[in-house]
């Protein structure tokens, strides 16, 4: 099983993603876990250089290389599927098309990009809604400088927007659940936690 969670930065996506593994883990069950953007790989110190405003990169570039951070990985993540581990991601390739599509790379692009790699795709998707306005107190708050991304409000609002659009088209599958992240964290991971069951009661 792989378990994705999406949103907008502050949503909440690494406290369940954490939340989520420690649960598992306790159950007993073999758990792998990926965030994304990677900060320790070379393609991620790019980001990084990127959203602090220390480097200028097209959309096309954001896009490639927002992509092959997570395709590095690729291999890996399905040798843990194929030895029978839940692999949790915060952030997956969903947020490469959400964020570089409200960043003027071309959606459609986007899609048959991510399709034609063929990445192991989600189980389900988690996508934690939030108010733009907690989002950014709770960013704020936690790291004091915002990024270029989480501080534009305007530019967000697409980002949810290209969400909704994915979620609707249901793509890359209908597994979308959406999550209230103004919930307190606990409640929210037990109700993860009901969904997972069902969903595995159900075979999914």
């Amino acid at each position: 099983m792989l378990i994705d969670f999406e949103g907008i930065d502050g949503s909440g996506k690494r406290t369940q993603s954490k939340l989520l593994k420690k649960e598992l883990l306790k159950k007993g069950f073999k758990v792998a876990d990926f965030s994304y953007p990677d900060y320790d790989s070379e393609y991620g110190k790019r980001i990084k250089g990127f959203l602090e405003a220390k480097l200028n990169l097209s959309s096309d570039e954001q896009f490639l290389l927002y992509l092959i951070d997570i395709v590095k990985n690729k291999e890996e993540v399905k040798q843990k599927l194929r030895k029978g581990h839940i692999v949790i991601m915060d952030r997956y390739f969903l947020s490469a098309i959400a964020y570089q599509s409200a960043n003027n790379f071309d959606y459609e692009v986007a899609k048959a990009v991510t399709k034609l790699i063929q990445l192991p795709l989600p189980s389900v998707i988690f996508y934690i809604e939030i108010p733009l306005d907690i989002a950014y107190r709770r960013k704020s708050k936690q790291k004091g400088i915002v990024d270029r991304f989480e501080g534009n409000t305007k530019f967000l609002t697409k980002v949810v927007n290209v969400y909704e659009r994915l979620i609707k088209e249901q793509f890359p599958s209908s597994n979308w659940i959406k999550l209230d992240g103004t919930e307190e964290p606990g409640l929210l991971n037990k109700k993860i936690l009901l969904k997972l069951e069902e969903l595995i009661k159900r075979g999914s």
